[in-house]
């Protein structure tokens, strides 16, 4: 759980880690509620942020407003024709041609005669600059041949379909390590402070862990039960008993090569382009842009300049040093926005798949057989979830286990 602070006295972070709860999280909500961590609203989807491809529309980056506006458009026109040229004959009858025509309208903001022309819903001139003035006057209109010729565009109009990305989305204020430190609150006099594991075993009638503990001395526990939590690279390390079939599946686990990369700068995102929170997309490297959702109108903000998910840029952008990020950050972020390269400072990346302790971004492997126990030695972990990558899959999988446990111990306690 990382929060890199930037500026203590403006209060200015970025979270290196996990950034945004789903609003039906609600193991993490209700945890939320009841540790008392403040929540704030998270803007995912931004109509006013910008989508950026170099072999688009002249390399220029497109307001999400216009492009989104122009897809419904042209698809509600495309649909509007098949019907009125009855080649839905098959599949409709007259009310639901009628209806559907109705409903086309409004959801493609098409004329009387179901064309789609200019719709104030794309915006007006000048808006992604300094502003404008000009609301008499509307965009001409993208051809929906122009959107689907490349799968960059495409792929944009799902991201915030997908069910855990749909708004309203959520952040603690002060930082996603309000979580965390609530949660530390609850068990504090439990935890061992700056303990590196070195043993995983198993003993006759439980389980044994022998660590390093601060001052480098070895310990070792004896427990009933073992729930690892460990993610699958750093447990690789450590030696262990555990069966040939639970080894082999953490050998072989795969996380991501995620990468993020944060500047501190003078929000000129707000007061040049009005893109208040939310999101821009490039199919450079960097992938992403993230506004920061809290702080509005102060001097200074943090901007990511770069988050890569995975695949052959998380790769290429792990395997730069911390510099080289940071540099081919800002040559990218300012093909999007030219500020970048002079306001943009105090540059930090974060690749983690070289974060000790957890070695890649999020599981992204199947599990199958660490979902079973091994002996008295349970598993846990976003990586063992249906929501890999997310807080509420590693509650979940943390109640999985606990229920694991649970029922092991009142089979042991049955007679005969």
């Amino acid at each position: 759980m990382q929060t890199c602070q930037f500026d203590v006295d403006d209060d200015l972070y970025f979270n290196a880690g996990p950034s945004r709860i789903a609003q039906h999280h609600e193991f993490l909500l209700g945890y939320c509620r009841d540790f008392g961590v403040e929540l704030e609203t998270f803007t995912n989807d931004n109509r006013g942020a910008w989508l950026h491809s170099p072999n688009g529309f002249g390399g220029q980056p497109q307001v999400a407003r216009r492009f989104i506006a122009d897809t419904r458009g042209g698809i509600a026109e495309l649909l509007s024709t098949a019907i009125s040229q009855n080649a839905l004959d098959g599949e409709l009858t007259a009310t639901d041609k009628a209806n559907i025509l109705t409903m086309l309208q409004q959801y493609g903001d098409l004329d009387i005669n179901n064309n789609y022309a200019a719709t104030p819903r794309a915006g007006f001139p000048g808006q992604e600059n300094v502003g404008s003035r000009q609301r008499a006057e509307l965009l001409p209109p993208r051809q929906l041949q122009q959107i689907v010729t490349d799968f960059f565009w495409e792929f944009r109009l799902s991201f915030s379909q997908g069910f855990d990305q749909q708004p309203t989305m959520l952040q603690p204020v002060g930082g996603m390590d309000r979580v965390a430190r609530a949660f530390e609150a609850q068990v504090v006099n439990n935890i061992v402070y700056q303990a590196v594991v070195t043993e995983i075993r198993k003993t006759e009638n439980g389980t044994r862990v022998v660590y390093a503990d601060r001052f480098g001395t070895p310990t070792t526990m004896d427990a009933d039960y073992c729930v690892v939590t460990i993610p699958a690279p750093v447990l690789a390390t450590i030696a262990n008993d555990f069966s040939a079939a639970h080894q082999a599946e953490v050998a072989g686990f795969q996380y991501s090569s995620a990468v993020r990369i944060a500047f501190q700068s003078p929000r000129f995102w707000e007061q040049d382009h009005n893109i208040y929170g939310g999101i821009s997309w490039t199919d450079q490297d960097i992938t992403q842009i993230w506004y920061p959702n809290y702080g509005f109108h102060r001097t200074n903000g943090i901007i990511i300049g770069a988050y890569i998910f995975d695949g052959p840029s998380g790769a290429a952008f792990t395997g730069l040093g911390p510099q080289q990020r940071i540099d081919t950050t800002l040559s990218q972020a300012s093909n999007v926005h030219a500020q970048m390269t002079g306001l943009a400072m105090h540059g930090i990346s974060i690749a983690w798949s070289k974060v000790p302790f957890q070695m890649g971004g999020w599981g992204t492997s199947d599990a199958s057989v660490l979902l079973a126990a091994d002996d008295n030695i349970f598993f846990a972990g976003e990586h063992l979830s249906l929501l890999q990558g997310w807080q509420e899959g590693a509650i979940q999988s943390a109640y999985f286990a606990i229920d694991g446990v649970v029922d092991r111990d009142v089979n042991a306690s049955l007679p005969g």
